[in-house]
């Protein structure tokens, strides 16, 4: 598996996609030299590139040594992956330089700049072990960046932006020439083309063995934000030392089997010997959390409250009741580009009760451009809306405090949201279409039980516990509607808020076995169709230390079924 030791930046390089200017008077991946002849990017397979051709490159070194590369995104900001950075702490950092506008690391080159690193910001979702999803990072120079003929932003995807599989795309960087080879002196490129997303997960799959941790294997894969590139006979990736930069930078260089081995027929081989395509974390899917990160960094330096990015009044809410809308009345749609922040403070004793009543924000599968993010603490969101379908009412049990964040990016914008909140006491029977908090042990059920749950219901509860445990759900009555893949009524657990790690989904009569969470997080989501009812279901929700999952999982080795 590729290492920190050296990563490069998958700079796809998109000539024909829509792009926007990284910072004024700057243009955004428009190196001075084109290189029409690219055969390689990362190194492996690849082949020297024109000098000047990547300006927007950077080397990170320590004690004058390479070790990942990185991309400019303004005179301020380069772009990089976190598993460079072992540890973020400033001692750290004393000892790394940033090299930029650097072509042969042998020759001190015509606008080269060598700068420490005043600031790192590693993407919150980022873990070290595989598949290493939300593998990004943001580095802030000790001071700006002089941009120039040779030194150069490289651009953004736009949020519409659509990437094929087979587009071809450029990887750069001083990453080895081959597995187990040196580091290249001289800037390599390699051209690569895209995988299908489906094969890129299947191939994942099948290398699961040797890189996951024996705890992992039996459990499927989460939903990934990543981008698979390289060919399936191999011989041309991005290899060790080239993560972090493109004209239009659709990925960051993140990890592989291997480098430029085989992927084809990967399960006929034994473990040690499989390959994987180059895998790269999506800058497509990081969009909103690059400008959040950025508009937040930029905000604390300047001493301009959150506010002035928002183009109706927010800020703190102290009342017991009122309404939270954007846009204004008087306006039809909300603004591109803003970033609104609302805190909603309860009186003691009460808990807070979020009802919305309208919603039309830019539509995707998992509200990764315009949405609306309810939370109630650092790294413990409630739920993620866009589009036009929503709960009815969100009820934050014994919080007091809440956080209700808005962001828009730079296209397609809707007529907005209304909701309106309010301090409650205990609410003893939420209705179907509620999402509730819940941040305790306790026991949870359907709507209605023990009496039949009604038609076309959806209830959500979202379950937090401290970091270092996970949450067991213990399934003590379970009765709905029985189909073929529980296409009907269900009761489908995932491992995130956004949906996008689905752990369970049961049906049928026979009591589940146990579900164990993946991390500190679960997401329990209740559905009923327009026929057929049954009593519903009974749990209990269990909090257990990490540390005594395993014993805990072998005082219920006798049950059957799945485990997830």
């Amino acid at each position: 598996m590729k290492k920190t030791i050296s990563t490069l930046m998958f700079l796809c390089l998109w000539t024909d996609a829509g792009t926007y200017t990284a910072q004024p008077g700057s243009k955004c991946g428009a190196p001075h030299v084109w290189n029409p002849l690219v055969h390689a990017l990362r190194v492996v397979g690849g082949a020297e590139a024109a000098h000047g051709s990547h300006p927007w490159l950077v080397s990170l070194r320590k004690k004058c040594h390479h070790f990942c590369g990185g991309a400019i995104l303004s005179d301020r900001w380069i772009m990089t992956a976190a598993h460079c950075f072992s540890s973020t702490s400033r001692e750290s950092l004393r000892s790394v330089r940033v090299v930029i506008g650097d072509f042969d690391q042998n020759i001190f080159d015509e606008e080269e700049q060598v700068l420490l690193i005043n600031n790192i910001l590693v993407h919150e979702k980022y873990h070290p072990t595989v598949p290493m999803n939300y593998d990004i990072a943001l580095l802030e120079p000790s001071q700006p960046i002089h941009l120039g003929k040779w030194v150069q932003p490289v651009c953004l995807p736009l949020p519409d932006d659509h990437s094929h599989p087979d587009t071809n795309c450029i990887v750069a960087g001083w990453g080895r020439t081959k597995e187990r080879g040196h580091l290249s002196t001289t800037l390599h490129e390699v051209q690569l083309n895209l995988v299908d997303p489906a094969k890129c997960k299947h191939v994942l799959q099948t290398v699961k063995s040797a890189i996951f941790p024996p705890q992992r294997l039996n459990r499927p894969l989460p939903a990934l934000s990543l981008l698979c590139a390289g060919p399936e006979k191999g011989g041309r990736d991005a290899c060790q030392g080239d993560s972090g930069g493109h004209w239009v930078a659709l990925g960051v260089t993140s990890w592989g089997k291997g480098c430029g081995r085989s992927w084809e027929l990967n399960n006929s081989r034994p473990p040690s010997q499989r390959g994987s395509p180059g895998v790269f974390t999506d800058v497509k899917l990081m969009l909103p959390w690059i400008k959040l990160t950025l508009r937040q960094a930029e905000s604390k330096q300047l001493g301009r409250p959150l506010s002035r990015l928002c183009g109706v009044q927010d800020g703190s809410v102290t009342n017991t009741e009122g309404v939270i809308r954007n846009p204004t009345s008087q306006r039809r749609y909300y603004d591109n580009n803003e970033l609104c922040v609302w805190s909603i403070n309860a009186p003691p004793g009460h808990s807070i009760l979020l009802e919305i009543e309208h919603l039309d924000l830019e539509n995707d599968s998992y509200c990764f451009y315009d949405h609306l993010t309810l939370s109630v603490g650092p790294r413990k969101p409630v739920g993620i809306f866009c589009g036009r379908v929503h709960p009815s009412q969100l009820y934050l049990n014994n919080s007091h405090h809440a956080t209700v964040h808005f962001s828009s990016d730079l296209s397609v914008v809707g007529s907005g949201f209304v909701m309106k909140y309010s301090a409650v006491p205990r609410l003893i029977d939420p209705g179907c279409g509620t999402v509730v908090l819940v941040q305790n042990e306790t026991n949870i059920h359907s709507p209605g039980y023990p009496l039949h749950y009604i038609n076309n219901c959806m209830f959500r509860w979202v379950v937090h516990t401290s970091q270092g445990h996970i949450i067991k759900l213990n399934l003590t009555d379970f009765e709905l509607e029985e189909s073929s893949r529980c296409l009907y009524d269900s009761l489908v657990v995932f491992g995130d808020v956004e949906g996008t790690e689905e752990i369970a989904v049961v049906c049928g009569a026979s009591v589940p076995p146990p579900v164990i969470s993946y991390h500190s997080v679960m997401v329990l989501q209740f559905t009923s169709d327009s026929s057929v009812t049954h009593r519903g279901f009974s749990a209990n929700i269990e909090f257990i230390h990490q540390s005594g999952l395993l014993e805990n999982l072998m005082s219920h080795s006798g049950n059957t079924g799945t485990w997830d």
